[in-house]
């Protein structure tokens, strides 16, 4: 019978400390991602739906902003061409009555123009039109800057964007 409580006894001891270990690894992880609306891509507790159009008439532009959007935890629905590609200026326009997702966007992209046009048929928070001061220096090769000093400040941009957001 000594033996049976033993067991119990330890069976007890490896629940409790298992447990602790549990919340710990729980609370430590929480602490880590924070809050969904510390993330580029939500706002108001969703992610934000964007359509991506080539402005530009560069192969592959859309599908470079869809990437990068990605990975920033965006939510890409349509990515593809404008029927013209004489946009000289790239635009983030906002499709709600809040213009805070068309920022997010742009902040990501790093758009310098923002605007709100209001469109409820649509099923999109934001629309993103590319222009030619979005392509400086691509090559369609993935890379949106080419050159020595291009490539490495594109990946440095792109990490503090993910190291703070926003």
């Amino acid at each position: 019978m000594t033996n049976w409580v033993r067991g119990f006894a330890l069976a007890v001891v490896f629940a409790v400390v298992g447990a602790f270990a549990a919340s710990l690894w729980l609370e430590i992880r929480r602490e880590a991602i924070g809050s969904v609306e510390d993330l580029p891509g939500y706002w108001e507790g969703r992610r934000i739906r964007v359509e991506v159009l080539n402005g530009a008439g560069v192969d592959g532009l859309a599908a470079e902003a869809k990437d990068q959007l990605r990975d920033l935890m965006f939510d890409v629905v349509y990515w593809g061409n404008l029927e013209d590609f004489d946009r000289d200026t790239s635009v983030a326009i906002a499709r709600l009555e809040s213009i805070e997702p068309a920022r997010r966007v742009a902040d990501a992209l790093g758009l310098r123009h923002v605007q709100l046009q209001p469109d409820k048929n649509l099923y999109l928070d934001v629309t993103v039109i590319l222009g030619a001061d979005w392509i400086d220096g691509y090559d369609g090769t993935g890379e949106q800057e080419v050159g020595f000093f291009g490539t490495w400040w594109a990946r440095i941009k792109r990490a503090a964007q993910r190291l703070w957001p926003g």
